[in-house]
């Protein structure tokens, strides 16, 4: 054995089992064992659709649950309301509150006021002005009444009747009427 230089030695191996076992990267029966690298990129992909899903959810359910007249136009609710003769009154930047868009018609031979808000508070902070102004503009008044929902605002332009404000809760079936002073109801 001494004068071997330069050849090779063979081992052989006798399987008598499953050589495939032997060729694996995992343990033996575990073919189907995910590699480091596939779990790492399942673990992204996951994070980047929930952070998707996560991230649009917001707009989907503010778009499943808006109010259908919030940021509608007034002719919209004049229509709606089966008003006659609409007229889209001038914007006015330099009022107490925020609106969107005003205007006047006829409903039932009544004239009458339509404002809408893109914000449920803006409606909000109308009613409020309404309700401070009217007692101190007509003190007399009893059961000045306007209707309103969230992005909508309908009031007699003339006296605040309550009927007119019923009918157009009735009509647009959302909202509710509300009497002026505050605390009293139609």
């Amino acid at each position: 054995m001494a004068d071997m230089k330069g050849v090779a030695e063979l081992t052989t191996i006798d399987l008598d089992e499953k050589p495939a076992d032997i060729l694996t990267n995992g343990p033996a029966g575990d073919e189907r064992r995910p590699n480091r690298v596939r779990l790492v990129l399942g673990a992204l992909a996951l994070a980047a659709v929930a952070g998707v899903a996560g991230w649009q959810a917001p707009n989907a359910i503010d778009t499943l649950t808006k109010p259908k007249y919030l940021g509608a136009d007034a002719s919209t609710i004049a229509d709606n309301l089966g008003c006659d003769g609409y007229t889209r009154a001038a914007k006015h930047t330099d009022a107490v509150y925020t609106y969107r868009d005003q205007g006047t018609c006829t409903l039932n031979g009544v004239v009458v006021t339509i404002t809408t808000f893109d914000e449920a508070t803006d409606g909000r902070t109308f009613a409020a002005v309404m309700e401070a102004v009217i007692p101190v503009l007509h003190p007399t008044w009893s059961g000045a009444t306007y209707a309103a929902g969230d992005g909508w605002n309908v009031a007699d332009a003339r006296n605040l009747t309550p009927e007119i404000a019923e009918l157009a809760v009735q009509r647009l079936g959302t909202g509710a009427t509300h009497v002026i002073p505050a605390g009293h109801s139609a």
